[in-house]
């Protein structure tokens, strides 16, 4: 039966957070409990841990399906990737977490540098998409969001053609972003939009801060002051969110400037300190396998894989313009960025 763990917060959550980057678009973390030290064994023990940033609900029925399939007994902690990468700062010393699933592919990449992911070649590895995933298998982005224009409908009929059309001073005061503090998705577009466009994406911010641009928390709470009016538009919120929210009935939608944006593949890894790898090995294969990749497409969120189509009520990878950039520039240049973003927003 699935168990939820309760998370941690706090300095731990802060510290992994500067290095990293955070994800703040998901639910707060639910319950914990750890594995004592053994030594790593090739037999199964039925058990695993998992440690994912959602979203919730998907993150769940991925364990839940898991647990039905394999009958392995899966602990669950589920919150941001903020507070994820800061309970594995936490418990650098007696790591409990056997696999690990974030929102953002640097901190993904930082752990594979540190020597902290487990090499593992799934079945599944030669369907995935190009960019998706760590060519040494040490990481899989397994799903994904693209980031746009949230909007509410009820004050506008639709979104600019691109981000610089959030100047119009029609929209002053009513433009959020995800703090990217908070947001591993935001922290990357503001990289990613940095490194296409240099100095005149310099300036666009400073602009759009000129025009009452405001950071509004994590994804949830950016979009929440959409829904409800607050504001206008969310520049870079995560579409997956707006998608689920229509199935609702509520009045919002995105669209993708013509610029550009990001698609965040969000990457599921095995800690090479896991006591549990071949249950991790085949929590890795389950979610890349046909009924893993249909519970991802369910949740309006990309299919890693190729072969996988989205949801099709949503907008298709190929049909999003994407920014010109590479995970090596936001992983070695996303914290120096950050803080330059930060001064020119405050």
């Amino acid at each position: 039966m699935l168990k939820q763990l309760k998370g941690i917060t706090g300095l731990a959550a802060l510290v992994a957070l500067t290095a990293c980057g955070g994800e703040g678009e998901e639910e707060n973390g639910q319950e914990a409990n750890g594995n004592d030290g053994q030594e790593e064994s090739n037999e199964q023990s039925g058990e695993l841990t998992i440690y994912s940033s959602g979203p919730g609900g998907m993150a769940e029925e991925l364990a839940e399906a898991f647990e039905e399939e394999s009958g392995i007994e899966v602990d669950l902690f589920q919150s941001t990737t903020g507070d994820v990468l800061g309970r594995l700062e936490g418990e650098a010393s007696n790591p409990i977490a056997d696999v690990v699933a974030l929102a953002s592919m640097p901190p993904a990449m930082e752990y594979k540098q540190e020597g902290l992911t487990y090499e593992y070649e799934s079945e599944y590895a030669g369907s995935m998409r190009e960019g998706w995933y760590d060519e040494d298998h040490h990481f899989y982005g397994f799903s994904a969001a693209a980031l746009g224009l949230s909007y509410n409908t009820d004050m506008v009929d639709e979104a600019p053609a691109d981000w610089d059309g959030l100047l119009d001073s029609e929209y002053e005061d009513q433009i959020a972003i995800p703090d990217p503090q908070e947001s591993g998705t935001a922290r990357d577009f503001v990289s990613a939009f940095i490194q296409q466009e240099g100095d005149d994406g310099w300036e666009l911010f400073e602009d759009l801060t000129a025009n009452g641009l405001q950071m509004e928390g994590a994804n949830t709470p950016a979009l929440e002051s959409v829904i409800s009016g607050a504001n206008t538009f969310v520049m870079a919120g995560v579409d997956y969110m707006v998608y689920n929210n229509i199935e609702d009935g509520e009045p919002v939608d995105i669209a993708f400037p013509e610029s550009g944006t990001t698609i965040t593949p969000r990457p599921a890894f095995i800690l090479e300190s896991s006591e549990n790898k071949p249950e991790a090995e085949a929590y890795i294969d389950f979610i890349l396998s046909d009924e893993g990749q249909e519970i991802v497409a369910d949740a309006y969120l990309m299919p890693g894989r190729e072969d996988v189509p989205a949801h099709e009520d949503r907008a298709q990878p190929e049909d999003i313009e994407m920014l010109d950039f590479d995970w090596e520039f936001l992983d070695e240049n996303g914290q120096d960025i950050l803080e330059e973003f930060l001064e020119v927003v405050r």
